[in-house]
């Protein structure tokens, strides 16, 4: 190979080898990236759940949980019962001393047994305070009917199809209910000696 050749060739590939080479270095460069600065934050909620607990009185200044039946006695003066003559008893409802919320109470229900059953009726009001009287008075002016009305009893085997329900506060926050039960009017004969016994449920729900 001539000698003029030769050196002709030699810097036609430094020029490829310079390129490439460049080429390289671009590449390389294209492909690095710098490292980002990172931080990092935290929030935390912490919840306790409300307390709604009840309790019942139905004797001055003795109170208890009274969660299934048949819970606390009504005290009726009701051992010589005769058609259209009341008998009166009185239950009070509260919020225990533990409790951080109120709620509703409304008369959900009832069972009842006995031969006297088919002729007893009642009414029930939730009086203006909680030391209120219960007899005849506490049904008489514009009282909250709970059950039946001034001119209506129920059947004791019934409560209200819709309930009337009752705002109670919290801690210690107090209802009174008062009961008007009797025979009915023109009851038979048939009737005289018969005994009943009746349960009242009342519900609780928080607000």
């Amino acid at each position: 190979m001539p000698r003029h050749l030769a050196r002709v060739r030699g810097r036609a590939l430094t020029r490829v080898r310079a390129v490439l080479a460049g080429a390289l270095v671009l590449g390389a460069g294209a492909t690095v990236t710098l490292a980002a600065w990172t931080d990092s934050e935290y929030a935390t909620g912490s919840f306790t759940a409300s307390i709604f607990n009840t309790e019942s009185s139905t004797v001055a200044g003795v109170w208890a949980s009274n969660t299934s039946p048949p819970g606390a006695s009504l005290v009726f003066n009701a051992t010589a019962m005769s058609p259209t003559v009341s008998q009166y008893a009185w239950v009070n409802i509260r919020t225990t001393a533990a409790s951080t919320a109120g709620g509703t109470i409304t008369l959900a229900g009832s069972t009842t047994s006995g031969t006297l059953v088919p002729v007893l009726e009642y009414r029930a009001v939730r009086t203006a305070g909680t030391g209120t009287t219960c007899d005849s008075t506490a049904f008489s002016g514009t009282p909250t009917y709970i059950a039946g009305s001034a001119s209506t009893y129920l059947a004791v085997t019934t409560v209200p199809a819709t309930p009337v329900a009752s705002a109670i506060t919290s801690p210690s926050g107090e209802l009174r209910y008062c009961y008007d039960v009797r025979i009915q009017s023109g009851a038979a004969n048939t009737y005289q000696g018969g005994t009943g016994t009746l349960t009242w449920l009342f519900s609780g729900i928080s607000s």
